[in-house]
């Protein structure tokens, strides 16, 4: 059952990327009427992480208190994968065992770090816009790397040091060093923050490592569990 709190909407795997694209623009335009942005700091949050095996995908949820990082709880999930790897789409083959692990939780959190894009997306509604409006959660998205469509200069070589991300002449997210040595991240907010908020709480949470700390070791877990499932 969906843990207190957390709002567990059925989630639908589309049958083709037609029906998918349906989607995030419903998504979309549901959130455009929502402006109800987060408004204060997090005493909680929460990072995901997801590996995946040969036909199983393991995820697990890092819960992490807000300023000082300390550890709160980890739970993992095991799920099957139910979509292939589009670029684009990529919420639908995240989500569903990301919501298994959700729903093992005992309080919902204040906020998601999601290893992946958030509204820096070609329809606006990547991994983290997606799953925080499932779950009626803020969160931020934080990628790697740039998807296809967009454009940013390479930032300072200063931890803080910051560039526009533009997709369409828009303005999306931000190319954000974390770390100075390091590749820098592409932050975009994901549901109800918004991109100050990404980029202070990406940064914030980030002290030793490229990424932030709970995605760290949401990402850590979940490869942990797969080899133990998997060899």
């Amino acid at each position: 059952m969906p843990s207190a709190g957390v709002n567990m909407e059925q989630f639908h795997v589309p049958g083709d990327l037609e029906e998918a694209r349906r989607i995030q623009a419903d998504i979309r335009r549901r959130i455009e009427d929502d402006m109800d942005f987060f408004g204060k700091s997090p005493a909680l949050v929460a990072g995901t992480g997801t590996s995946y095996g040969i036909s199983s995908a393991y995820t697990a949820v890092v819960l992490v208190g807000y300023p000082r990082l300390d550890f709160f709880l980890r739970v993992e999930a095991k799920g099957a994968i139910e979509f292939p790897y589009v670029p684009g789409y990529f919420s639908f083959r995240e989500i569903p065992p990301i919501l298994e692990a959700f729903s093992l939780l005992p309080y919902p959190p204040d906020l998601i770090l999601v290893h992946g894009h958030g509204y820096a997306h070609p329809r606006r509604t990547g991994l983290a816009t997606h799953l925080g409006h499932l779950l009626k959660i803020a969160s931020i998205g934080i990628a790697g790397r740039k998807m296809a469509g967009m454009q940013a200069r390479e930032p300072g070589e200063s931890r803080g040091d910051s560039s526009p991300v533009m997709m369409e002449r828009e303005r999306v997210g931000t190319m954000l060093r974390t770390r100075e040595g390091s590749a820098p991240v592409v932050v975009s907010p994901g549901y109800r923050t918004t991109r100050a908020q990404a980029e202070e709480i990406t940064l914030a949470c980030c002290r030793d490592s490229r990424f932030p700390l709970p995605l760290v070791l949401a990402d850590r877990a979940a490869a942990l569990m797969r080899r133990r499932c998997e060899g």
